[in-house]
Formats: C-alpha cells, sequence, structure tokens
C-alpha cells in the first residue's frame, strides 16, 4: 500500500477516535429559579435555563456552571437536572484500512455514546444537603482530659469511658449534616474569639458566629414564578412530597400499610377553640446544659467538647457531644414529618475549643433544648428522652440502633397520630394553610428587616453614637479647659460645672455602647432564632400540599368512575389525619411566638426605659451643678 495511503487512513482514525473520546460539555436545565449572590461568587438563573456544568466537586451540593451568556458561577445541584447527550446525528466512519509495519497503532476503543461516564449522571436525589463547611482538624488538641469540668456536686453523672461511641462517625466533631449554617446571626451579636494561629488553609474571608470565619452560604428564596413560590425557602428537600412517598406516605395515603400502634406510641390531638393542638402532658419539664469540658480519648489522639445535660424530672446528668446533638437532630427530622425541627448552632471551622466559643455555643445549645423540651411531641418521644438520660454505652448504642430504625419514621408517623372523629372541611383546610403560608412569608421578610434594622442599630450604637456624645464631651471639656485659665474666684464654679457635662457625655456615649447588651442583643436573638425556624416550614407546608393533592386526585378518579367511591373516602379521611398533625403543629408554633414575642417585647422596652432614664439621671445631675455657678 502507497506511504500516502497508510497516511491518510491513519489520520482518519486518530480523527475518529478523537471525536469519539473528547468529552462532550455536561449540560443541566434549571428545575426552578435561583437568585444567586454575586458576592459568594453565585451564578443566577431561571426555571428552564440551560447551563454547562464546569465542575461538579466543588463541595457538598455546589456545582460551578456557565451559562449561555458566558457568565460563571456556584449552583445548588438540587436546582437543576441533568441532561442526557444527544445521539449522534451522524453513522459511524467505516474502520480504517489495516496499519501495517510501523504504523500498527493500537486502536482505541469507546465510541460508545452510551458510556458509563453519561449514564452515572444522572438526577441527584432532592434531598441533597446545602453545602457545609469544610473540616480542619485543630492538630494542637492533642492532651489529657480537662478536670476543670462540674463533676456534680450530689448529682450522679455519667462515666466516662474511652470509646463508649466509637461507632460514630468520628473524622470531626463537627462533621455534621444538620447544623445550618445559611443563618448566621450578625457577628456583633457574638462575643469576639480569640486571635489563635492558623495556616494559610484555615484562613477564610469574612467574619462569622463568634468571630470565627464561616461560609456565606444561604439558601435562596424561590421567586414567584417557583413551583414553591408559595412556601418560601425550602431548607432541605427540594420535592419533599417525593421524600415523603419514598418513607411510605404515598402507602400511608392509599391504606396500603398498616400497623397496630401500641397505646404508649400513640400521639393524641385534640380539638381546641383555636383548632386541633397537640395534647400537652400533664408534667412539664426542663434540661440545663451546664460545664462544658474538654476531653479526650485515643490516648489524647482526639479531643472534644463534652456537654453536661441535666434533666429536672431524673437530676441525672449525662455528658453529650456536639455530634450527638447533630444525631439527635437527624432523627427527630426522620421521624417527626410534620413537625419542623430548628436547626442547630452553626458548625465551627476553627477555634472550637476557645472559651468564648464553647460558651456561646453552648447557651445556643440550651436554647434549642429548651425549644425542644416545650414541644408537646417531642418532649414526649422515646428517641428525645433516649438522648436525655442514657448513661450507660451498650444501652446508649442499642437505643441509637433502635431510632435509627424506628418503624413510624416519615410517612408511617401518621400511624401514630390519634386524631379527633370529626372531618375536615377541606376548603376550610385550604384556606387556613394560605392563609398560614403567607403568614410565614410575612413574618421571614419581617424577621431579615428587623435582624438588618437591629445589626444596623448595634453598630450605630458601639460607633456613631458613642463618637457624637463623646465629641460633644470632648468640646466641653476643651472648653472647660480654657475658662480654667481664668483662676477668679466667680469663674471657678462655672468651670467646674463645664468640666462635669464633659465628663456626662463622655459616660452617656461608654452607656450606648453597652447598651445593646441590655435590651437589643436579646431581640436580635430572638428574631435569629424563629428566622431559623420559619426556614424548616416550607418543608411541611409542601408536604401537607402533596398529601392534599394526592387526595383531590383520587376524587378526579372517582368522578371519572376509575376509584371506588369507599376507597376515596379512605383516601380522604387519612389526608384529614395529615392535615390534622399540620394544623396542630401551626396551633403550637403560633402559642409559642405568642409567649416567646411577649417577653421579648417586655425586655427591649424595660431595657430602654431603663437606659433613658438613666440618661435623663446624669443630665439632671449635670444641670445641679449650675445652680451655684
Amino acid at each position: 500500500m502507497p506511504a500516502v495511503q497508510i497516511l491518510h487512513d491513519c489520520c482518519n482514525s486518530l480523527s475518529v477516535v478523537t471525536m469519539l473520546t473528547v468529552p462532550q460539555a455536561i449540560q443541566a436545565r434549571g428545575l426552578y429559579d435561583f437568585n444567586g449572590d454575586l458576592d459568594n461568587g453565585e451564578l443566577t438563573f431561571s426555571t428552564g435555563e440551560t447551563l454547562t456544568i464546569v465542575t461538579q466537586d466543588i463541595g457538598e451540593g455546589w456545582w460551578e456552571a456557565r451559562n449561555e451568556a458566558g457568565q460563571q458561577g456556584l449552583i445548588p445541584e438540587s436546582y437543576v437536572q441533568l441532561l442526557e447527550p444527544p445521539e449522534p446525528s451522524f453513522p459511524p466512519p467505516p474502520p480504517p484500512s489495516a496499519p501495517v509495519s510501523d504504523w500498527n497503532t493500537p486502536q482505541t476503543e469507546g465510541g460508545d455514546w452510551n458510556n458509563d461516564a453519561w449514564n452515572s449522571h444522572g438526577t441527584e436525589s432532592w434531598d441533597q444537603e446545602p453545602p457545609h463547611a469544610p473540616d480542619y482538624t485543630n492538630h494542637n488538641s492533642a492532651g489529657g482530659v480537662n478536670n476543670q469540668g462540674f463533676r456534680g456536686g450530689g448529682v450522679q453523672q455519667q462515666a466516662s469511658e474511652e470509646g463508649w461511641d466509637d461507632d460514630w462517625d468520628d473524622e470531626n466533631e463537627d462533621n455534621s449534616s444538620n447544623s445550618t449554617t445559611n443563618t448566621s446571626q450578625p457577628n456583633e451579636i457574638k462575643p469576639d474569639a480569640p486571635e489563635t494561629t492558623a495556616t494559610d488553609k484555615d484562613q477564610l474571608p469574612g467574619s462569622g458566629n463568634f468571630g470565627l470565619s464561616a461560609p456565606k452560604r444561604e439558601k435562596k428564596q424561590m421567586t414567584q414564578n417557583s413551583d414553591f413560590s408559595k412556601y418560601g425557602t425550602v431548607k432541605k428537600s427540594f420535592n419533599r412530597f417525593s421524600t415523603f412517598a419514598k418513607t411510605g406516605g404515598d402507602a400511608f395515603l392509599m391504606g396500603t400499610v398498616s400497623a397496630n400502634v401500641s397505646e404508649s406510641d400513640l400521639i393524641k390531638i385534640i380539638d381546641t377553640q383555636d383548632g386541633p393542638a397537640w395534647n400537652y402532658p400533664s408534667q412539664p419539664y426542663t434540661c440545663a446544659i451546664k460545664s462544658p469540658k474538654k476531653e479526650s480519648k485515643l490516648k489524647g489522639l482526639k479531643s472534644y467538647i463534652a456537654y453536661q445535660l441535666t434533666p429536672s424530672f431524673s437530676n441525672i446528668q449525662v455528658s453529650r457531644r456536639y455530634k450527638h446533638f447533630d444525631w439527635l437532630h437527624e432523627r427527630l427530622e426522620a421521624k417527626f414529618t410534620c413537625i419542623p425541627i430548628p436547626p442547630l448552632p452553626d458548625k465551627a471551622l476553627s477555634g472550637r475549643y476557645e472559651d468564648d466559643f464553647v460558651s456561646e455555643r453552648m447557651r445556643q445549645l440550651q436554647l434549642w433544648v429548651d425549644r425542644m423540651v416545650r414541644h408537646p411531641v417531642i418532649s414526649q418521644s422515646e428517641v428525645f428522652n433516649h438522648f436525655l438520660t442514657c448513661t450507660d454505652e451498650k444501652k446508649w448504642k442499642a437505643g441509637k440502633r433502635k431510632a435509627e430504625k424506628d418503624e413510624y419514621q416519615g410517612g408511617k408517623f401518621f400511624l401514630t397520630l390519634q386524631t379527633p372523629p370529626t372531618s375536615l372541611d377541606m376548603r376550610d383546610v385550604e384556606k387556613r394553610m394560605e392563609i398560614f403560608c403567607r403568614f410565614v412569608k410575612g413574618m421571614d421578610d419581617n424577621m431579615r428587616n428587623m435582624l438588618q434594622i437591629g445589626h444596623d442599630s448595634r453598630k450605630k450604637h458601639t460607633g456613631p453614637y458613642k463618637r457624637e456624645f463623646q465629641k460633644i464631651g470632648g468640646s466641653f471639656k476643651q472648653l472647660a479647659e480654657t475658662f480654667n485659665l481664668d483662676s477668679a474666684a466667680h469663674s471657678q464654679n462655672l468651670t467646674a460645672a463645664i468640666d462635669y457635662t464633659g465628663d456626662t457625655y463622655n459616660e452617656i456615649g461608654d452607656m450606648y455602647e453597652k447598651q445593646p447588651r441590655e435590651d437589643l442583643d436579646y431581640m436580635l436573638e430572638v428574631l435569629f432564632e424563629y428566622k431559623g425556624m420559619l426556614s424548616t416550614y416550607p418543608d411541611v407546608l409542601k408536604l401537607h400540599e402533596g398529601a392534599i393533592g394526592k387526595a383531590k386526585e383520587c376524587e378526579r378518579l372517582k368522578d371519572e368512575g376509575r376509584m371506588p367511591e369507599s376507597d376515596v373516602a379512605a383516601v380522604i379521611q387519612r389526608a384529614d389525619v395529615i392535615s390534622f398533625g399540620t394544623l396542630a403543629e401551626m396551633n403550637h408554633f403560633q402559642r409559642e411566638r405568642v409567649a416567646d414575642y411577649k417577653e421579648m417585647m417586655q425586655k427591649f422596652l424595660h431595657g430602654q426605659i431603663k437606659f433613658y432614664r438613666d440618661i435623663t439621671q446624669k443630665l439632671e445631675s449635670a444641670l445641679q451643678k449650675y445652680e451655684n455657678a
């Protein structure tokens, strides 16, 4: 064969191999509108928009993509669906002539357009968690147990046995899945963290909770054109009813699952003048979190902070780490389908053993536990009781496994609800749900607005307000210094009065700097806590909407003669159970809100009244100095 022909055939072969093996760009279609934060490097896109995926290993739940305009940024993977690669529009070329002599190059395989690499990019789970910050191990934490912790005078204490919870994923104390990083409270509210020495890897931009670096990821609000716009931000699952169906929700609605629920597992819902409500326990209790202490395991190679919990009904102290709280949060979310579980405090990126951070985390964990023990369902649940009371290693592990295999999780949770015998009017329920949806959306907007205003006010108190009063005070002090040049007796009293007035204004400036701790900080803390709770509500509301939609679909099938009337009636009855549970939780939320906001406003106004009363007294004292001037 002529050399020219051989060269031509080989070039054809190489071009075919290259054409078939060079991967095409991965594309995805937007499932929902996403309003990206430009400061975070996020990319805004709309429903149906086609994006080119640049990188898929950015972090948990985030990809990098490029739109048709060439703009590039981060996107949440659960907001998009990968598109299958197009089939080739031309037949494969004929095989090249057999290579000979020195041109004998091995042929490359890979002309399959349905390559497994494409097939591996199926639609991601809708339950994908939003991104979590990377973990950084504190290599300076090796050491012995810090024995300065509370040893419980007269109180029974859990024995600390090395390895008692080795069945946990122990890569990092804060490598958790349920703590949220999207609800960062303005950092001025938190005490500044002590300075720490970190490597370049540990240095992250920005300032997060407690003066620590924190991720700036924030879940975005759905737009009005989104399928879920009625429900605002979806915290975790972008198709909660799909998850609900997977966990047995569809089966519950259609009556294909049943169980003989024991009396102890039943959760009673009662009728009240305000609508369905949980049956509140006759003996509520509290739980105190105190005495955090640094402990270690593996002969000092692994260090962590243990918090001491003491429930009032037992007075037995138990030791729990942050990851135990995280596990509990995960179990509560999995079990109590119609109850929004508030987020835990943020994870730590660094400084986990600093005193200020530990104290602040303990305080926030206390707020979270207080919220849980006040809940009539969660506070009486077996998993929560196990968390608060178990001190034995073997019993803890057995209870942990039992909770993870709880048969009444997800949709099956509704099997445990004992509802009133009356039926609900579906139209009335939908009307109440629509009003509550607007309430949640409006309150969420209010929380964001008030947090921003409160944050700005706090900065003004510690900055401009203080400076302005001290400028006035300084000017009076300078005037008094000049007047002091006149040594005449009739001038001395006036000079002293003006100098005293200058000191008074300087003190008022200091009062402005300290005042937010007395009133504003508590208000901001309550607003922040409710902002976190509101972020969990869209899941519950979407779940209820899915159940009602299923019931309506069955009614339509009945009207078309495709489903027996008795079966439809049973479906509607079970949909009522879901409605009863959702309405009972709404009732509890509103009761808590009224009590919390009453206390918040009272504390704020008491603090404001005392503040301005103290200022008035100082000014009156300064005024008295001029009586004899």
